[in-house]
């Protein structure tokens, strides 16, 4: 079969299961195997949806540089990476703005596993053009030693800035944020929605994903506390619905459980199609709504207040507070959804209030220390 790769575009596409997966075609809408089972690949690992359309976002634009420069991808080497780089820079998304760092090393994490890929089931890659291997130990001839230091995870790796701590709001900062999201809107039942939503967020430290998944009948009141469920649901409204960890319980106020009911019975509209908590009002009432939706209402309540926030501010905030408050890091693990406690770990970045208030309690014991 002769591929017309003039145009490569990425589809979608179900399975007999009726599960979602992710291909990219040809003008003729012939799928370009080598990606497809690289893809498949990732499925099986049991990356999520979103990453592996990421994957396949990145792979779309290398084989259209293939296609341009007339190569296989079998035949690229390291010398044939300065050309993809040129090409990534000029005529890959925004060609008036410098890529990013991180946006350079995304693509080429992305390219060096899917040569890694190639490279374990054999038959078309003998050298990964991204990565350095250091054979010396089995040549019996003096080499000069490259250390992985020297060479990085590949030649063509970028340095990227450190990102900057304290993506924590304080307390006063989220009051005044979930009193602004009243000034955005003059219905009284989306304002209502908005608010919730805000408040679910910064008070379970769920992500965006898991919140706009939940369902009805998701959360139960028990004798002293309320329980919010966060689970998979099939079938899947929508990919941005993924939960990327374990199903887990949440333990929340009564408060807020009362007040998802009084969202429910009161401001939620109704489609009779669609069991998902948080819904949409003013475009197709009662349809599930999706994370772009949700982007644009807090970049509008950032501007309005002039405090940035996003929704991975306030669980970033919540497992800030939780470590502040002497949880121990497998609870916050647990609670948040980490699958790896090393994930935690970036709550353990206390306030300046928080260390103010610990040493003035070490200062009282040591005065007491010292008067006895």
């Amino acid at each position: 079969m002769v591929m017309n790769m003039g145009n490569l575009k990425i589809e979608k596409t179900f399975n007999e299961a009726g599960k979602r997966n992710v291909v990219v075609v040809d003008e003729d809408y012939n799928i370009v195997e080598e990606i497809t089972l690289f893809l498949h690949y990732l499925k099986e690992k049991g990356h999520s949806e979103n990453t592996i359309e990421g994957y396949s976002r990145d792979l779309k634009e290398y084989f259209t540089w293939l296609n341009e420069v007339g190569l296989k991808f079998y035949e690229v080497r390291k010398a044939d990476m300065f050309s993809w780089l040129e090409y990534l820079k000029t005529k890959v998304g925004k060609t008036d703005k410098e890529k990013s760092a991180k946006t350079k090393n995304k693509y080429m994490a992305t390219i060096a596993s899917f040569y890694r890929y190639y490279e374990v089931i054999g038959g078309f890659v003998t050298e990964n053009p991204l990565t350095y291997k250091d054979d010396s130990k089995n040549r019996h001839f003096l080499v000069q030693k490259v250390s992985r230091k020297d060479m990085g995870f590949n030649f063509f790796r970028v340095k990227e800035k450190k990102s900057v701590k304290g993506k924590r709001l304080t307390r006063e900062q989220v009051e005044k944020l979930y009193q602004g999201l009243e000034m955005l809107q003059s219905d009284e039942s989306l304002n209502a929605r908005n608010q919730l939503l805000f408040r679910f967020l910064y008070e379970t430290g769920c992500r965006i994903s898991e919140a706009l998944g939940l369902r009805i009948g998701d959360y139960e009141i028990q004798t002293k506390v309320g329980v919010i469920k966060v689970k998979e649901h099939d079938p899947l409204y929508h990919k941005d619905h993924n939960i990327k960890s374990l199903e887990r319980e949440i333990p929340v106020s009564r408060d807020i459980v009362f007040a998802i009911e009084d969202y429910i019975l009161y401001h939620r509209p109704d489609d009779g199609k669609h069991l998902t908590i948080f819904v949409n009002h003013e475009t197709s009432p009662g349809q599930y709504m999706i994370r772009d939706t949700i982007t644009k209402l807090f970049n509008k309540l950032s501007e309005q207040v002039g405090i940035k926030c996003t929704p991975h501010m306030l669980r970033h905030t919540h497992g800030t507070e939780l470590t502040e408050s002497g949880f121990d890091m497998r609870y916050v693990q647990n609670r948040l959804g980490h699958n790896d406690v090393k994930s935690t770990s970036k709550y353990q970045h206390l306030s300046l209030e928080a260390k103010t208030t610990a040493y003035e309690s070490f200062m009282r014991q040591r005065r007491s220390a010292e008067l006895n």
